[in-house]
């Protein structure tokens, strides 16, 4: 076998193609994966109020009661440093009852790039929540049986996400998780909870405390109301009950809904835990169909990056590789015959 000009070209160039497949595969395709610093990613939510009125326990007037009133909501998520494999990303929340828009939240968490779990904050971040389990999205290619932990900021710890079933939303295969989290509200002024209700308020709550009091406590109700201080402090717990539908490749939360009823504890001698609001929210149509184009767009990316870019080059390598193989032996098997010896000349002799 000769190696010729032409098979060392093609040899070449299918060693760097095969180099090329490594390289797209084993580094730009986990550079790929990560969470992104341009991220800027928002959903909506609509759904119902239910309960006590947080205006008016205030003193800002309105009705004390509130039933089915219309409620919206969004969420935006964007980071706002990364150092390294870890991201500092920050959720704003917006909500409005009646049309009637509540004080924006912002929130920062530290996740990790590669599989958005929650971890330490970097150093020299402030503010940064300290928190654990999954924030607002799955890890790429979500599993079933993976024990996944899900953050409730209201009571500010994380409850097990656990699969539930697998469905189609827009298109997109998407599996269904669930999570129940209870426990104390962490930061009640942070969701625009009164902290404190005053005498007159408490005795307007009266027709709401006929339905829960025992009948040995309502008949000294007014009693106790009259021996209670100006100003009786209050204490929270809250029980969310939240679904996530994850798009079964990229892990993003395509539709999300959640019911939260959150219980006021009012110290009656003893404490009387007093239901002050529900609220029901789930992704909009609207907002549905806007994740399910983005994720399917990520996807086709993903797959042509991780899959279809790093088989063709390999493929496309070994081919040369082959070609550049066959030349060297035709090459090889050509420049083995010898050149024909020409007949030696003679002069005659003359008779």
């Amino acid at each position: 076998m000769r190696l010729t000009r032409s098979s060392v070209v093609l040899a070449v160039l299918g060693i760097l193609l095969l180099v090329a497949a490594a390289v797209v595969r084993f580094v730009v395709v986990p550079s790929a994966t990560k969470l992104p610093d341009d991220l800027n990613t928002t959903q909506e939510f609509e759904g119902t109020y239910n309960g006590l009125n947080p205006d008016a326990l205030a003193g800002a007037g309105g009705q004390l009661l509130l039933r089915d009133v219309p409620m919206t909501a969004s969420r935006t998520y964007t980071v706002e440093s990364s150092d390294g494999d870890t991201a500092v990303v920050k959720r704003t929340v917006e909500r409005a009852i009646a049309g009637q828009a509540e004080p924006r939240t912002e929130t920062l968490y530290a996740v990790d790039r590669t599989d958005f779990e929650s971890v330490p904050a970097p150093s020299g971040a402030g503010d940064v929540v300290d928190s654990e389990g999954l924030i607002f999205t799955l890890p790429l290619d979500p599993a079933t049986d993976a024990d996944y932990q899900l953050w409730d900021q209201t009571t500010q710890a994380a409850y097990p996400l656990t699969y539930k079933d697998t469905s189609t939303l827009e298109g997109r295969t998407v599996l269904e998780y669930e999570s129940v989290a209870e426990g104390e509200v962490a930061d009640p002024a942070a969701l625009g909870l009164p902290t404190s209700v005053t005498r007159p308020q408490l005795i307007s709550l009266q027709p709401v405390l006929a339905g829960i009091l025992p009948p040995a406590l309502l008949a000294q109700l007014p009693a106790v109301l009259a021996q209670l201080p100006d100003s009786i402090p209050l204490t929270y717990t809250s029980t969310t009950t939240s679904t996530v539908f994850a798009d079964s490749e990229i892990g993003a939360p395509i539709k999300a809904g959640s019911t939260q009823g959150i219980t006021a504890g009012i110290p009656l001698g003893t404490s009387i835990a007093v239901p002050f609001s529900t609220i029901t929210l789930t992704t909009t149509d609207a907002s549905v169909r806007d994740m399910a184009e983005d994720t399917a767009s990520k996807a086709d990316t993903l797959n042509l990056i991780g899959t279809i870019l790093p088989i063709g080059l390999a493929v496309l390598g070994l081919i040369l590789l082959v070609a550049a193989l066959l030349l060297a032996r035709r090459g090889g098997s050509g420049g083995g015959t010898s050149p024909t010896r020409r007949p030696q000349e003679t002069t005659p002799v003359p008779v």
